[in-house]
């Protein structure tokens, strides 16, 4: 299988730059995997690369992709992909959405967010009590933060550039700033519990961008639009945190997107309130030894979801 990476579009040292797919990438002439957002509609990709028989893409970026009325390259989200012969894609409701749509011959197939091996840190002691890393999107996230910094030793990590703006509101909170995605994997490691919301709220425009595409209501991602206006998205943080053997703390919501890969109990704790997330933690901490084995078992579930399993489902998948 050729692999072919295009990373123009993606945010520096965010985990797709570490995928590393290509490093299996052979002189296969009849199958082609692409991943990075630029691959889905580059003219000069499409030219070079329209004789092979088998053309796959990589999108981690469902549902968010549909926040956007078009692409940078013009195009929008539902003919981006058209080109490719298979899609394997982190939504499962937008897989659905899109093949009964069926507006190309593309077929969409649901695949687990992979991170690769190489990137699993050691086994480390942990130092702090909670962690949260990424945006902040709404009052959820802020009232996460307030808890976290009122009541705990926390850690919250986050960069100062390509970020939206109420997240430069609240830098103040954060403890450490633009690490390296090697350096921000240790700090997890050295955290009991990683806080994690599979979701996120559109903004006025989003919502407009995704009403403007085909039959968007029925994307089981979209039934809450116009209602509470939260949309699911399965994040990446959560496996940062199982490999790091960080106990995942996941926000229960209407979709519970997590629970195509991990189960409640066996591999996570939900938590349903803020009051509730306090509460949650707290007992974590204090009866951390009975944890203890659901971080085990998420490292070890974990492990099926790295990027080489990845590439021999994919080159099997016929």
């Amino acid at each position: 299988m050729k692999i072919v990476k295009k990373l123009t579009a993606e945010v520096p040292d965010t985990n797709i730059h570490y995928f590393r797919l290509d490093e299996w990438s052979n002189d296969d002439k009849e199958t082609i995997l692409m991943y990075g957002y630029d691959t889905q509609q580059a003219p000069e990709l499409f030219k070079e690369h329209r004789k092979y028989k088998r053309k796959i893409y990589l999108n981690i970026t469902s549902p968010t992709e549909f926040s956007s009325i078009k692409d940078h390259h013009n195009v929008s989200p539902l003919y981006s992909s058209a080109w490719f012969d298979e899609v394997y894609n982190i939504c499962p409701y937008s897989v659905k959405w899109l093949n009964e749509l069926n507006l190309t011959n593309t077929k969409y197939k649901t695949i687990f967010y992979p991170f690769n091996h190489q990137d699993i840190p050691e086994e480390t002691e942990k130092i702090y009590d909670v962690c949260y890393h990424g945006g902040i999107h709404g009052d959820y996230h802020i009232k996460c933060l307030e808890i976290m910094k009122n009541n705990f030793n926390y850690r919250y990590m986050t960069m100062t550039h390509h970020i939206n703006q109420l997240t430069m509101q609240n830098l103040h909170y954060a403890t450490d700033l633009d690490m390296t995605n090697k350096d921000k994997i240790n700090l997890i490691a050295q955290c009991k519990i990683s806080i994690c919301f599979n979701n996120y709220p559109p903004s006025p425009q989003n919502i407009q961008a995704i009403k403007s595409h085909k039959d968007w209501w029925k994307n089981e991602a979209f039934s809450e639009v116009d209602k509470t206006n939260i949309i699911p998205q399965f994040k990446n943080r959560f496996q940062e945190a199982a490999f790091s053997k960080t106990l995942n703390l996941v926000q229960r919501d209407k979709w519970n997107v997590v629970e195509e890969w991990y189960t409640p109990n066996e591999h996570f704790i939900y938590f349903d309130s803020v009051e509730d997330l306090q509460d949650k933690v707290q007992d974590i901490l204090n009866n951390w030894d009975e944890y203890k084995p659901i971080v085990d078992r998420c490292y070890d579930k974990t492990l099926d979801y790295t990027v080489s399993r990845l590439y021999n489902i994919i080159k099997n998948d016929h």
